[in-house]
């Protein structure tokens, strides 16, 4: 991605309104480098994570398919911090359509390199896997550490946020969902 000089020119001024002397620390090319990270940080603003979902692969499986362990890193839209985590996911096949599990891994990756709420992040995947693929049910578990709590708050160091979102079959309080949170937390309860 090209580097943007009104970016550049933007991290330069507000690195020096909260008093950096940029020369004098040796942080001459910073603004410069911020603005290429957050670019490329940001580049699932212009993807689209239900392109993921143009090739469905025809089965004749109707059983649970559970995704674990998709490992992504983000940026909080409220402080402009990385939070980092792990995205769990079960679904139901609707007439065995089912996707290779690779496009899990770029759906999330997409989802991810955006400003998000770890809220919104896990619902948007929930509806683009229902849109793409009509499951009878999906569920989606994220887990994920914020910086933006654990570097502001030390009683927080250990704290992690856990966000569900679900669909058909899987909504939560069916036994399908049980069987399937069992499935997807199995890991973490042996762990």
């Amino acid at each position: 991605m090209a580097e943007n000089e009104r970016a550049v020119a933007a991290m330069r001024q507000f690195l020096e309104a909260l008093g950096l002397d940029l020369e004098k620390l040796g942080m001459e090319k910073t603004p410069h480098r911020v603005a290429q990270a957050f670019g490329e940080f940001f580049s699932g603003l212009w993807e689209n994570p239900d392109d993921e979902w143009q090739s469905p692969i025809a089965t004749q499986t109707d059983g649970l398919v559970v995704v674990r362990n998709i490992r992504f890193h983000s940026m909080c839209e409220h402080h402009l911090l990385p939070f980092f985590g792990s995205v769990h996911l079960a679904y139901y096949p609707k007439n065995g359509t089912i996707a290779g599990f690779g496009h899990f891994v770029r759906a999330v990756d997409i989802l991810a390199r955006r400003p998000q709420l770890q809220e919104r992040m896990t619902e948007e995947l929930c509806q683009s896997i229902c849109r793409g693929l009509d499951p009878k049910g999906v569920l989606i578990v994220v887990k994920a550490t914020h910086l933006c709590l654990t570097m502001r708050d030390r009683m927080a160091i250990d704290s992690n946020i856990v966000t569900t979102a679900t669909a058909g079959c899987l909504k939560e309080g069916t036994e399908a969902y049980h069987q399937a949170w069992k499935m997807l937390m199995e890991e973490e309860e042996n762990g």
